[in-house]
């Protein structure tokens, strides 16, 4: 019995030495314990905005230019179908490709700390400072409703998140993104009569037909330039000759006329050939 009360009276000598050091440590002065869950939350939005440029960084490549970073944005590739009138009669479906940057595709996450409710009890006690004579008043988080055998202190956080909207900046970013998306086409396949896509040889028919169409639309340019030329030419020509008749420059009119009736030949030609084309199509295949 003596041996279990000693054992007693150690234990409350200890229980009662480990309550005084927790009644008169861990003390800081006041407006640092009230400071440190606002620097908390400071901290905590910093690294949500620093989050914001991870991602759009996890979203390119990384170059170093001297000093400068540049990111390269990483872009996908999307392929779809479009229906397109001819200019004449018929329908015909474009395979089109686009590059879009997948920064202006996937959604960024934007968080932020709206709104924070801090709860937490406090113990303060004064403190007398030896060196200037002042009282000084320290604190330290307690427990709401102490308890005699608790002395661990707590503290409960509550935290609003909600996502805010998108700064300007990065709207611009992805807006400029957006406008500046161009389609390559891949493919051009005809519509039949009835309402199928077309064969290879409708197809193969459409796309020479095109190809001679774009040279003679080039040709036709060419030789309105050269006719312009010309005209340009012979104005010139007539006023260097009322100022300077023996030091006018003499160009070579024939040169050019021989170009445009070669170009003019090159047109019939082609025309020609697509006539052709379509006049065999269609009375062979009557265009099915």
């Amino acid at each position: 019995m003596p041996y279990k009360k000693g054992a007693a009276m150690r234990e409350n000598g200890q229980e009662e030495q480990e309550s005084g050091e927790i009644m008169n440590n861990d003390f800081i002065p006041l407006d640092e314990l009230v400071y440190a869950p606002l620097h908390a939350l400071a901290q905590s939005g910093h690294r949500l905005r620093a989050q914001v440029v991870d991602a759009i960084k996890s979203m390119g490549t990384s170059k170093q230019n001297g000093q400068e970073e540049t990111i390269h944005l990483n872009n996908i590739n999307i392929a779809y179908d479009r229906l397109r009138p001819e200019a004449e009669e018929g329908y015909s479906v474009d395979s089109l490709q686009v590059q879009v940057p997948l920064l202006s595709i996937v959604p960024i996450a934007n968080l932020n700390v709206e709104k924070a409710e801090i709860d937490f009890s406090t113990e303060i006690k004064a403190v007398n400072n030896e060196e200037t004579g002042e009282n000084i008043i320290n604190a330290r988080i307690c427990a709401p409703s102490q308890r005699e055998s608790d002395f661990l202190p707590k503290i409960s956080y509550k935290l609003k998140l909600a996502s805010i909207p998108s700064t300007e900046g990065l709207m611009r970013l992805t807006d400029s993104l957006n406008s500046s998306q161009v389609a390559k086409k891949l493919d051009t396949r005809p519509v039949a009569v009835s309402g199928d896509l077309g064969s290879d040889a409708q197809k193969n028919l459409l796309l020479e037909t095109k190809k001679l169409k774009a040279k003679i639309s080039r040709l036709k340019q060419l030789h309105q330039k050269i006719s312009d030329m010309i005209s340009e030419q012979e104005r010139l020509h007539q006023i260097s000759k009322d100022a300077f008749d023996e030091d006018t420059f003499e160009f070579d009119k024939d040169k050019y006329m021989m170009a445009q009736s070669n170009i003019v030949n090159r047109i019939m030609e082609y025309q020609e050939k697509i006539m052709n084309m379509e006049i065999k199509y269609g009375l062979e295949k009557d265009y099915e």
